[in-house]
């Protein structure tokens, strides 16, 4: 059981329905969360407005139907102006403190203006509330299982630009670093997640009716969430599902067609010729033991060795014959994009790109917010190569900060230190965060922070 003083982290996913506002019903487990110890009463969370900087004292109380968000509740309600309709993601971050996502009836997550009440904000705070990586939530309806469509909202804001969306594929990636590659399909305005995305969920363990928290991570990649039939955000179980991914859609980008087209073509006639002569090979094996099978039959029990040696033939070929095969069958598989060849370092957890535009992409453990080990390959090919000062934007914070670029090449290790400590501590980093670092220039580098 939760208690003030432990950290316990606890997510839950509700709709606001008719009589929401009122009251919220939320679930034992997360009300356990702000258990004081005297058996029930007196509970209070501390919800954070989703600018960060207003907290309101709201009641956690229960009653014969189970748990509740009660006395403030509705004031938080009418000063966010929540609407029924809407989806809330509650988390208990620890030591009573309970942070709230709002997604409007669009299912992108709410930007709140400036027309909001809340009590002790100033018009400056309210348009510098806190940033959020661009997310939005995803009913598994029973159409959506074979086809999710992105909210419009979403593409009107312009995360994806129109560059991108040609290239008609995106990347999941699991909480298991596996990476799914799914179609993107358009229909007029609309654009879904489609292709093998039926069998990215069934991967996953996902099934009908659950909801998707789907965050963008940027450079056409995405993560997701999954909340179960309670609410309750539940982890992820890896399927043992194998299967070739085959892009369905027509429309993939024309100029990983025609590379694909030329390495299969040319796959494709090695594999022929090499099966040609494999296969001839075997014609003649097998004409020489028809012919001489019944000399081999009745000498069989007098020259052992000679049936030895025809059956080695035989099995020779047709290890041959299967090689061949498989050469052939792998030059038809599809082949992975550019853009997600770089596999993920396990040791590190680590990825990156170095394209046109640069970026690598790190978890933080409790020794890289000291400092931090970047590849020495991606380093290079940004021009990161003796030891520099770099200057670090964060996508949440105004201002920048120097961090020392230190260069170990007999060691072979690059690293970020001096200052990286207090960009950790002035963005309030810690152990599971993600960072992603965009080159914006070879010295200039812009953070983008994915909260754990």
């Amino acid at each position: 059981m939760g208690k003030h003083g432990e950290r316990s982290v606890t997510t839950q996913l509700k709709m606001v329905l008719p009589g929401s506002s009122g009251k919220l019903r939320i679930s034992d487990e997360l009300a356990e969360c702000f258990d004081s110890g005297d058996g029930g009463a007196g509970m209070t969370a501390f919800l954070v407005s989703p600018f960060g900087t207003a907290v309101w004292r709201v009641e956690v109380g229960r009653d014969s139907d189970g748990a509740f968000l009660g006395r403030r509740w509705p004031e938080f309600v009418e000063a966010h102006g929540i609407s029924v309709g809407w989806f809330l993601v509650l988390r208990h971050e620890g030591r009573g403190v309970l942070t709230i996502k709002a997604f409007d009836t669009t299912y992108f997550i709410k930007e709140f203006g400036q027309t909001l009440t809340v009590p002790g904000l100033g018009e400056a705070q309210i348009k510098t509330g806190r940033a959020r990586k661009p997310q939005f939530i995803g009913p598994l309806w029973h159409n959506w299982m074979q086809k999710m469509p992105i909210p419009a909202e979403f593409l009107k804001h312009g995360f994806i630009s129109d560059e991108e969306l040609k290239r008609r594929m995106v990347t999941f990636v699991t909480p298991f670093r596996e990476f799914w590659h799914i179609d993107l399909e358009k229909d007029g305005s609309n654009v879904f997640f489609a292709g093998v995305w039926l069998k990215f969920l069934e991967s996953q363990g996902v099934t009908e009716g659950e909801v998707l928290l789907i965050r963008y991570q940027g450079n056409m990649i995405f993560t997701i969430e999954v909340f179960g039939f309670t609410g309750c955000r539940r982890n992820l179980k890896k399927q043992d599902i194998r299967f070739e991914q085959t892009g369905n859609s027509e429309e993939t980008n024309s100029s990983q067609q025609t590379e694909q087209s030329e390495e299969t073509n040319s796959s494709q006639k090695t594999g022929q010729t090499e099966e040609a002569n494999s296969s001839q090979k075997t014609g003649r094996t097998e004409e020489m033991i028809t012919l001489s099978s019944q000399n081999t039959e009745q000498n069989e029990e007098a020259n052992p060795s000679q049936k030895n040696a025809h059956s080695s033939k035989e099995a020779q070929s047709q290890k041959e014959a299967h090689i061949s095969r498989r050469k052939r069958k792998r030059s038809e598989e599809t082949r992975i994009p550019r853009s997600c060849r770089n596999p993920l370092n396990k040791r590190t957890d680590c990825e990156y790109e170095t394209g046109s535009q640069p970026w690598i992409r790190k978890q933080l453990n409790a020794k890289l917010r000291n400092n931090i080990t970047l590849p020495g390959s991606f380093c290079k090919k940004v021009g990161f190569t003796e030891t520099c000062k770099i200057t670090l934007k964060s996508s949440e914070k105004k201002g920048s900060w120097e961090v020392h670029g230190l260069v170990y090449e007999k060691i072979c290790q690059w690293k970020l230190s001096g200052g990286w400590k207090m960009f950790c501590r002035d963005n309030g980093l810690k152990e599971g965060d993600v960072c992603t670092f965009k080159v914006l220039k070879s010295k200039l580098w812009h953070v983008d922070i994915d909260r754990c």
